[in-house]
């Protein structure tokens, strides 16, 4: 009897943690009434100046130098701050959608949308993609190269703004015009709020994935401004991120059919 008391105890937490795990898991779902928010992400002062690197390998396709801007400024708006909706259990499907790095560089980031986020790199002109980007746990991400040099995907897991590694999750050779799936395990992903992808033969070559669990993310545009659509009502944390600049969190509550607005301001360190 003591035996069975043990394991019908043993089995009952299973289940309850089992249904915990479930209930945070991102269900597609109808959304009734739904808002949206749209917003502008400032900045305020002066953004540093681009990193620049001397091309030491393949410069007969990456060019004989390269530079990186990770703060990228216009008129007091920011491009590149990654907006997320924090709480959303049940809702929209994941939209497609499709960002491009900047020149010389034609590498991409994108999102296939439906069930999953969906996510492909594209690699060309030795750019993985935009600076910033996002990516879910448990998620199968191609990589595909489409340049005529190899490049060493790195990608590994860091838990603060600094990108300091926690965890490598992928250390692997991208071929000449070569594809290749990896899948990001959350094990991998535990205590993680960034993937950051770069390439050991091209130092240039960074990205900032951050990792999301539902639909409802945007990526602050050339103006600053961004916009969440389909939001079921409730109270949710709206959380903005930039990879050199910090995050900043903001309470808010979604209305029925509501358009509610929204400003995020960062300064130079």
């Amino acid at each position: 009897m003591k035996n069975n008391n043990v394991l019908w105890i043993l089995l009952a937490s299973l289940s309850l943690v089992m249904g915990l795990g479930a209930s945070h898991a991102y269900e597609v779902g109808n959304v009734q009434a739904g808002g949206s928010i749209h917003g502008r992400v400032s900045f305020l002062g002066s953004p540093p100046e681009p990193l620049h690197f001397k091309v030491e390998k393949n410069p007969e396709v990456c060019g004989q130098e390269r530079s990186l801007m990770k703060v990228e400024s216009r008129d007091g708006f920011l491009t590149g701050a990654v907006v997320v909706l924090e709480g959303v259990n049940t809702g929209k499907s994941f939209s497609p959608k499709t960002f491009t790095g900047n020149l010389p560089g034609e590498g991409a980031f994108r999102y296939l949308g439906g069930e999953s986020l969906g996510l492909q790199v594209k690699t060309k002109g030795c750019n993985f993609g935009p600076f910033t980007g996002v990516i879910t746990a448990n998620e199968a991400v191609r990589f595909q190269n489409q340049d005529s040099v190899k490049h060493v995907l790195h990608s590994f897991v860091s838990k603060d703004t600094k990108g300091k590694i926690l965890r490598t999750v992928h250390n692997q050779d991208l071929q000449p015009h070569d594809a290749i799936e990896r899948v990001f395990p959350p094990d991998k992903m535990e205590d993680g709020v960034v993937v950051r992808i770069i390439c050991n033969r091209h130092d240039f070559m960074q990205n900032w994935l951050y990792v999301v669990d539902n639909p409802y993310f945007a990526i602050s545009d050339q103006e600053g401004r961004f916009t969440i659509k389909e939001i079921p009502p409730g109270t949710y944390t709206l959380l903005v991120r930039h990879p050199v600049l910090g995050e900043q969190r903001q309470v808010v509550t979604i209305d029925a059919q509501a358009n509610l607005q929204v400003v995020f301001q960062f300064a130079d360190k």
